[in-house]
C-alpha cells in the first residue's frame, strides 16, 4: 500500500485485536473509545510508514521518510531504538515480530498481520458545510469584476496619497508663517539695508542671533540668492544644523510688499542639509 499520506486512511484495525490512531498516535483495543497504548510522535510515524508501505523497503527509505523529509536527524541507532520499542509493544498484545528484518537490512510489515483500513472513519465534509461553500463560491466574472474593482481602488489610494504628500508640503509654509516672529534686518550682504530676516518664536528659542544669521548666510551661499532690501525670507532648521551635522532646512524666499507680506514665495526643502 503506496500513495500520499493525506489521502489514506488515519485509522487501521490490525489482527482484528487493535485499533490503531494515526491521528494521535493511539491504540484501541474493540469497543473502547479509550487509548490503551499512547506512541511517541516519533513512534507513530514509523508505524504508520510500514501500514501505508506494505512492501519491502531499505533502510534509507524508512530513516528518510521518517525523520530526513521532517527535519529531524536520521540515524541507523535511532531507527533501532524505535524498532524494538514497537515490537515490544505489539508484543504486549500478542503480535510478533510486527516489522520484519529482511535479508540486506531491508524492512518489512509482518506480512502474517492481518491490517484492514478503516476508510469509514475519514472525515467527510457534512452536507451544511458542502451547501456553504457552494452559496459563497464567486462566479469567475464576478472575480475578475472584484479584481478590477480592487485596481480601481489601489489607484485611487496611490493619488490620494500624493495629494497627502502635496498637501502637507503646502500646509507647512502656511504653519510656520502662522508663528513668525519679525526678528531682525540682516546685514550679511553689500546692501546698507539688507533683507527682512524672519523665524519662527520656537526657531529663534533654540539659537543664538549670531549662529541663526551665520547659518542663514551660509544656506543663501549654497542656494545662490541674495539679501537685498525689499526680499523677506522666512528661514528655519533643526538644531542638527548647528552642529554641523545632518539637519532638515525650509528657506521661503518672498518679495517684500506693504500690503500683501507674503504673496509670492519660493520655498526650499532639504532633508539632510551640511552647512559649509
Amino acid at each position: 500500500m503506496t500513495g500520499n499520506m493525506d489521502e489514506l486512511p488515519m485509522r487501521y484495525n490490525i489482527n482484528a485485536s487493535l485499533i490503531y490512531d494515526a491521528a494521535d498516535g493511539s491504540i484501541l483495543l474493540p469497543d473502547s473509545s479509550t487509548p490503551d497504548t499512547q506512541l511517541s510522535i516519533t513512534a507513530s510515524a514509523l508505524l504508520l510508514f510500514f501500514l501505508q508501505h506494505q512492501e519491502v523497503v531499505s533502510r534509507n527509505e524508512v530513516l528518510k521518510k521518517v525523520w530526513d523529509d521532517k527535519g529531524l536527524t536520521s540515524s541507523n541507532s535511532n531507527l533501532n531504538q524505535y524498532l524494538s520499542l514497537l515490537r515490544k509493544t505489539f508484543r504486549h498484545y500478542g503480535i510478533d515480530n510486527i516489522i520484519l528484518t529482511i535479508s540486506r537490512g531491508n524492512l518489512q510489515l509482518n506480512p502474517d498481520i492481518a491490517i484492514e483500513p478503516q476508510v469509514d472513519s475519514l472525515p467527510h465534509a457534512a452536507p451544511e458545510a458542502e451547501n456553504a461553500a457552494q452559496t459563497v463560491a464567486i462566479p469567475t466574472e464576478d472575480k475578475q469584476h472584484s479584481v478590477a474593482e480592487r485596481g480601481r481602488w489601489k489607484i485611487h489610494w496611490n493619488i490620494a496619497s500624493v495629494a497627502l504628500i502635496i498637501l502637507s508640503l503646502l500646509i507647512l509654509p502656511l504653519t510656520l508663517i502662522n508663528r513668525l516672529n519679525p526678528i531682525f534686518v540682516s546685514p550679511v550682504s553689500d546692501s546698507e539695508q539688507g533683507c527682512e530676516l524672519i523665524g519662527t518664536t520656537d526657531m529663534i528659542g533654540t539659537v543664538t542671533i549670531l549662529a541663526y544669521e551665520n547659518n542663514f548666510a551660509s544656506v543663501l551661499r549654497r542656494l545662490n540668492l541674495t539679501c537685498n532690501s525689499g526680499q523677506r525670507y522666512v528661514f528655519f532648521y533643526d538644531d542638527k544644523l548647528q552642529t554641523r551635522g545632518l539637519g532638515r532646512v525650509f528657506l521661503a524666499h518672498c518679495a517684500s510688499h506693504n500690503t500683501v507680506s507674503y504673496g509670492y514665495c519660493d520655498n526650499y526643502f532639504y532633508y539632510s542639509w551640511v552647512p559649509q
